[in-house]
């Protein structure tokens, strides 16, 4: 299995040298007022963190999150019952209880928990208490995928582990809490074009996902400047929240190995317009239905900044379109080319909704 989020950009190793020697600007050299900046604060607060950088985009900054979208798919009121037993059900208030519970022991930097099992915290910063971190209740078939940000770690993407450092440059300054918005968005846009097709629709299964806030979600305002031809653009969106899925039982993984399954994900992808990470772990044969089930749905095309749609004939190609994108960003992005890109609309957006 692979343990990092692609091989290629490890081996390629190109990402050290362009972030230090951005990260290292000179202290003598002008600030240049007319790059495009965020100040990022605690809501009601006059304290801010500021970043400045070519990389930053409007779409990928200040128009993630939905409050509409967030609201309509808050964890319900009541009960919900568990994807493999419909009969059995658990209460909301009971999963709320425990999750507030999870944030009180991240808080004082625990590494176990009491009603969690850790999945995955490669992009979570422990010590600071901040980042993406995956954990699957203890008593219940539900993933929770927890998500905190402060104004200083938004604006420092390195805080949060390798991954995070790739998001910024190639998503516009992107990251994992602004992706977070798009996975429900994108798993009803995932589900809707499946149904398109008869052949997919019978082979293909997703989780249920639903949005939670805490009682305090430590609202965070960005302001942005030099963005867009506008100039000015403006969003506060939660500093905590979570979002709960069916977790899925699988007997078998995909593997890149297997070639049949690297066929079978690659087809898949291409049908979404790669809506969907291609990445082999994100898929698995889910136990008792034989199904494929897709694991990861958040918006691809926002995580490495796809403005257009593409097709990819094998992984290798994969690899070699990412490293280019990567490459591109990192090494090539003059400032005139940055604000060609951040005018060009992106046709793989989501829409916002009413």
């Amino acid at each position: 299995m692979q343990k990092n989020w692609y091989i290629s950009f490890c081996l390629a190793g190109i990402s050290l040298l362009p972030y230090m020697t951005t990260l290292g600007r000179s202290i003598h050299r002008p600030i240049d007022y007319g790059l495009p900046a965020i100040k990022v604060r605690w809501l009601g607060n006059t304290h801010y963190e500021e970043l400045r950088s070519t990389h930053l985009e409007k779409d990928a900054l200040f128009s993630t999150y939905d409050a509409v979208h967030f609201k309509k798919n808050q964890l319900p009121a009541g009960s919900i019952s568990f994807r493999s037993a419909p009969h059995k059900m658990v209460s909301t208030k009971i999963l709320k209880e425990q999750i507030e519970q999870l944030i009180a022991e991240v808080r004082k930097h625990k590494k176990r928990y009491t009603h969690f099992i850790t999945l995955q915290d490669k992009n979570f910063n422990r010590k600071q208490a901040y980042g993406f971190l995956v954990v699957r209740f203890k008593k219940f078939p539900f993933v929770v995928k927890l998500f905190i940000e402060t104004p200083h770690s938004f604006v420092h993407p390195d805080s949060k582990g390798f991954e995070p450092i790739f998001f910024f440059y190639m998503g516009g300054g992107i990251n994992r809490h602004l992706l977070g918005f798009t996975r429900i968005k994108n798993l009803a846009h995932i589900n809707k074009k499946l149904k398109e097709n008869e052949n997919w629709a019978s082979l293909i299964k997703t989780p249920r996902k639903w949005f939670w806030l805490p009682e305090d979600p430590n609202w965070i305002e960005i302001e942005g400047e030099n963005v867009d031809d506008e100039g000015k653009a403006y969003t506060v969106i939660p500093g905590t929240y979570a979002i709960i899925a069916d977790a899925i039982t699988s007997n078998q993984s995909f593997s890149i190995k297997n070639a049949k399954h690297r066929k079978k994900a690659l087809k898949l992808c291409n049908y979404l317009d790669l809506y969907v990470d291609p990445h082999i772990d994100n898929f698995m044969i889910e136990e008792g239905t034989g199904k494929i089930a897709l694991i990861d749905t958040e918006h691809f095309p926002s995580l490495v900044g796809f403005k257009e749609k593409k097709f990819i004939s094998s992984y290798f190609d994969w690899y070699m379109k990412l490293m280019y994108k990567c490459a591109e960003n990192l090494f090539f992005c003059s400032k005139e080319s940055a604000k060609k890109t951040h005018r060009k609309k992106s046709e793989l957006a989501l829409p916002r909704e009413q």
